[in-house]
């Protein structure tokens, strides 16, 4: 038997760690950005660390519910909506995007991601430059795509179109400024029939010709394009200005975010046993380099795996950083837990708490700064869209408290989890099982499986034979209907993401398999009678509950060199 979802619990964003470091230094890194620098941090910037210490504090409102059985009161404190450095808000954003993209955006095709690492001195320019960026993704998805619609010409087909959905990453693993490209293609191209109906024909992993060709294409385009918008200089060296332009507190923090910074291994604390085994990355196939332009396109998700669909989905629009990975040392200085490392070398970044902050306010998107962007038959204005698609099936209603729960096992950052990365799926798998044999999607499925796979050769050899296409394994996507088990997934529609935001209960229940509107008291159901704005309203509710009714306030700012250990420390 399975065991029950455990009940609701608020969360506690002012007992972490990342809460108490912003609190404690967020005037004195504001106070020395200004001070410092001739030009201070973007409004952005402030706003967004502002207002992470009002999200999930009572003091500064929340809802209230209210159980109709045993009137059993339950408060939810407001969020912040942040989408950088709120772990809670982000994997709020990060589960709502997922849940999207595979209700109402993607077709039941496989996916194949293509990661692109840009070179070292690129990445600070297309973190900050729109125009840069822009062109560089344009850059790499028409490479791509030029080589998916060259491998089906050579095998007849002619009038081939692609989809692509584009996650920008402006982090590394270890809290760096690292922009780079997750990129989820449906992996083949779309035509149409002489009846005008939409049929997808799944592509052949590529080999290493194929995806050095894309690497070299990219950092030729790419580099043609620098030049003629003079991000690159011709001129020789001696001919260049040597005035230097001062650098403001953003080109500051990012400087700070590039750099190696200091490693330790930490005696006492979890992960220590990662540390002596020197965890190395793991070894990536499929893989090609160029003049620092890195290309991944290892990652393979089958047809009919709709929740292999949905984890990729998450690993790409996955926060910044993650909770658990973050330790306040005695002296006051900050560490984090670095996911890979090499062997005999430490795992933890150790960092002052104004460089943390740094490292954040470089990585924290910039306003209109799309990080989800759609190509090809997805994009917003393609004609194929509409015929691509996935529609809803006919919900039959069903009461909330029947039918399965939730599958999706990866927790939001904000509530004590993390969020985990894809994974290599064959045709036909399913974290829920398999899919029904009877489907037309299943079928399609197990016909993709049944022919030779490039990507795991037996004993390190190719298949005598490589097809880049194949007509007997095309899908009819005219009309594309969500398959019956990812609707049963959904609990028969309960679950399905009917707008671009689900809601918050809703969301919860799909990603955790959470009921938070039954009541932990008597299973009663819980229902909104109030949301609570006004700061003395908020007071009398949380006095008579017992709660804290004050909010915490920033620490005033203090001098940078001074030493840097907690307030309870110095007040001892």
């Amino acid at each position: 038997m399975a065991a029950l979802a455990p009940a609701y619990l608020p969360r506690r964003p002012t007992e972490t760690v990342l809460y108490r470091t912003v609190r404690e230094n967020l005037e004195t890194f504001l106070a020395h950005a200004r001070e410092t620098y001739e030009r201070p941090l973007p409004q952005y910037v402030e706003q967004e660390l502002r207002a992470y210490l009002r999200c999930g504090v009572f003091a500064h409102g929340f809802a209230r519910l209210r159980c109709e059985t045993c009137r059993h009161d339950l408060l939810v404190a407001y969020s912040c909506k942040g989408r950088g450095i709120c772990p809670s808000c982000a994997g709020r954003r990060m589960a709502n995007c997922a849940a999207h993209l595979v209700d109402r955006v993607v077709p039941d095709v496989p996916l194949r991601q293509y990661v692109l690492s840009l070179p070292h001195e690129l990445r600070r320019l297309a973190a900050f430059k729109q125009d840069v960026l822009g062109a560089l993704v344009k850059i790499f998805i028409d490479a791509v795509t030029a080589s998916y619609r060259a491998r089906a010409k050579r095998e007849g087909i002619e009038g081939a179109e692609v989809g692509a959905i584009t996650f920008l990453q402006r982090f590394g693993g270890s809290l760096n400024l690292n922009l780079h490209l997750h990129v989820a293609f449906l992996d083949g191209v779309f035509t149409r029939d002489e009846r005008k109906q939409v049929q997808f024909h799944p592509a052949c992993a590529p080999d290493a010709a194929e995806l050095d060709a894309i690497a070299r294409r990219v950092h030729w385009r790419a580099t043609a394009w620098l030049r003629r918008h003079q991000y690159i200089e011709d001129k020789p060296l001696e001919a260049r200005s040597n005035e230097m332009s001062s650098p403001g507190a953003i080109e500051a923090c990012a400087d700070v975010a590039m750099q190696g910074g200091v490693f330790a291994v930490l005696s006492g604390h979890d992960g220590d046993a990662h540390e002596a085994t020197g965890g190395e990355p793991p070894k990536l196939r499929f893989a090609a380099e160029h003049e620092g332009f890195n290309l991944h396109a290892g990652v393979h998700i089958a047809a009919g795996d709709d929740t292999g669909r949905e984890r990729l989905f998450r690993y790409g629009a996955r926060p910044s950083l993650a909770l658990d990975r973050l330790r306040r040392l005695p002296d006051g200085r900050i560490a984090y837990r670095v996911k890979y490392a090499r062997a005999g070398r430490a795992k933890h970044r150790v960092m002052e708490p104004l460089e943390l902050l740094a490292r954040i306010a470089a990585i924290l998107p910039p306003p209109r700064f799309p990080l989800v962007r759609f190509h090809g038959v997805l994009a917003p204005r393609s004609s194929w869209r509409k015929d691509v698609v996935p529609q809803p099936r006919e919900r039959k209603p069903r009461p909330l408290a029947e039918g399965r729960r939730g599958t999706c096992d990866e927790k939001l950052p904000g509530h004590h989890a993390k969020a985990t990365g894809p994974t290599e799926h064959r045709a036909g798998s399913s974290a829920d099982g398999p899919a029904s044999a009877n489907t037309p999607l299943a079928k399609a499925a197990a016909l993709a499986a049944s022919r030779p796979e490039p990507q795991q050769p037996v004993d390190g050899l190719k298949p005598p034979t490589r097809r880049l296409f194949g007509s007997d394994a095309a899908i009819l996507l005219a009309p594309s209907i969500l398959a019956v088990a990812h609707w049963d997934r959904l609990m028969g529609g309960l679950l399905y993401a009917v707008s671009t935001r689900l809601p918050w209960a809703q969301l919860l229940r799909r990603t955790f398999a959470l009921d938070v509107q039954q009541c932990p008291k008597c299973a009663g159901r819980l229902r909104l009678i109030q949301n609570i704005t006004q700061p003395a309203v908020a007071q009398a509710i949380l006095e008579r509950l017992g709660m804290p009714t004050e909010a915490p306030t920033a620490a005033r700012a203090r001098d940078p060199t001074e030493a840097d250990v907690g307030l309870d420390d110095r007040a001892g």
